[in-house]
């Protein structure tokens, strides 16, 4: 099982360590639906780790874990990762205060570096990483708020000031905060597999080809219209697998059929059958990108029991059969290039 330690001190940004906590519970969460895995124990956990466990206790209860000491983090391996929340600074001088603070934090990431844990260090955390020891052919990613300091400090290593994220070896780094979640979705894909790095991924990460796919848009109607079609719809949605049946959604709805169908038309532009299609197709879309289920056991939640009707319906819907699209939206441009 992977361990996480986020790594906190007095001037760090902590809603970095927030995301990151926020992220692997997500990734556990995603692990729980994949196929083989029910039953099995969550892919990771993760603790602070502070010079001073006591002061974060009450960050550890909002994040659901606890605190440890740099000792412990100093004693990570392989199977660990290290988050480095970036220090928050008003000038170099500053940071350089800082960074002088912060010696056991740096001996700490430096000793786990050295039993190969993977460190992560997203945006200014990258400056805990200048001039710690790291091997020679360990490239960083370059901030721009102090490149030319960095240069000046270490300037024997190699800076990859062209990259967003940067991976070497057992070091991963990002050049700005917005690229916190990629960051952490390839120190995933590191230890915990691409697998599930992809179907977080495509979770957390903007995904507009699936909207513009489905294209699914509801037009607001009045009041005593739209009682009615918001208890269809949600019928729909919460049914979507059982086989239509116009009449029961019409009493469900406390509705005669035509008056259903004539306001279900008007307020959403399409009959109920119709959209009932554009749910089942959602909810396909859904599990082919973040599940690793069969064609078939997706085509029995979404109401078929006929494979070749199930794959009609996503090629109807997104223009690829069900094989293509699982490739196409489950692999994330970050995972492509490393």
């Amino acid at each position: 099982m992977p361990t996480a330690y986020l790594l906190c001190y007095p001037s760090a940004a902590l809603s970095v360590i927030s995301t990151a906590a926020d992220t692997l519970s997500i990734a556990n969460t995603l692990a729980s639906m994949q196929a083989g895995r029910r039953g099995r124990a969550a892919p990771f956990q993760w603790h602070i780790a502070a010079s001073e466990p006591r002061r974060w206790q009450a960050l550890a209860d909002v994040l659901r874990c606890d605190c440890v000491t740099l000792a412990e983090l100093a004693r990570a391996d392989k199977n660990a990762m290290v988050v480095i929340a970036p220090p928050i600074f008003d000038h170099i001088a500053g940071l350089e205060h800082g960074l002088s603070l912060l010696d056991r934090e740096r001996a700490a990431i430096a000793s786990a570096a050295a039993k190969g844990a993977l460190l992560v260090a997203p945006f200014t955390a990258v400056a805990l990483l200048v001039n710690l020891g790291l091997p020679a052919q360990r490239r960083l990613a370059v901030p721009w708020v102090f490149g030319t300091w960095m240069r000046q400090v270490e300037p024997a290593r190699r800076l990859q000031a062209d990259q967003a994220v940067v991976k070497s070896g057992n070091v991963f780094s990002s050049r700005a905060l917005d690229h916190v979640h990629a960051l952490l979705q390839q120190a995933v894909a590191r230890t915990a597999g691409k697998a599930l790095a992809r179907t977080l991924g495509n979770t957390l990460l903007d995904q507009p080809a699936r909207g513009e796919a489905l294209d699914i848009w509801i037009k607001v109607g009045d009041a005593p219209r739209e009682s009615v079609v918001l208890r269809a719809r949600r019928y729909l949605q919460q049914h979507l697998a059982e086989p239509y049946d116009l009449g029961r959604l019409a009493a469900v709805a406390s509705t005669s059929e035509r008056t259903l169908l004539r306001h279900f038309m008007k307020s959403v532009g399409m009959s109920p059958l119709k959209f009932l299609h554009r749910l089942r197709a959602e909810r396909a879309c859904h599990l082919l990108e973040v599940t690793t289920l069969s064609l078939t056991a997706i085509a029995e939640q979404c109401g078929y029991q006929d494979i070749s009707a199930f794959r009609k319906l996503v090629r109807h819907h997104t223009g690829l059969p069900p094989g293509a699209h699982r490739r196409a939206h489950s692999v994330r441009a970050e995972l492509r290039s490393g």
